[in-house]
């Protein structure tokens, strides 16, 4: 079983999730963007069974989004360390795909999703589906 390490900036917060994971996303929503700061968000989604806090538990800090959803970053360096998408992924957490530090070829982006909010400027990754969420 091939275990897959990530951490923050400043190493405090450190993960470890076991592989199969059960899809990797990138997401052109509105929420991601500006939770990231990006034009749009790669996350790996993980069963909550095969994802572990190795270190730093005491450095998470969670900013709650609604019912359903938040974030949870690092407290000293402000990196999102996972979030939870309650709606669409329930019982997993979604590691950003930018703190893993082992990147293997079962991790690469696998849907594009929420691409019709996408930036203007931003053109879709072809070879990578794009799927319509509700």
């Amino acid at each position: 079983m091939d275990i897959i390490k990530a951490e923050c900036r400043c190493g405090k917060v450190k993960l470890s999730f076991s592989l199969p994971v059960t899809k990797v996303v990138q997401c052109h929503c509105e929420s991601c963007r500006k939770m990231n700061g990006s034009d749009y968000s790669s996350w790996i989604a993980i069963n909550n069974d095969q994802i572990r806090i190795v270190d730093g538990n005491d450095h998470i800090k969670k900013f709650k989004l609604n019912n359903l959803s938040s974030k949870s970053f690092c407290s000293t360096c402000g990196t999102g360390v996972f979030g939870i998408n309650g709606k669409h992924f329930k019982n997993h957490k979604l590691v950003p795909l930018g703190i893993v530090n082992n990147y293997t070829k079962e991790i690469k982006p696998q849907v594009q999703v929420y691409t019709e909010n996408k930036a203007k400027w931003v053109e879709l990754h072809k070879g990578i589906p794009v799927f319509p969420v509700k």
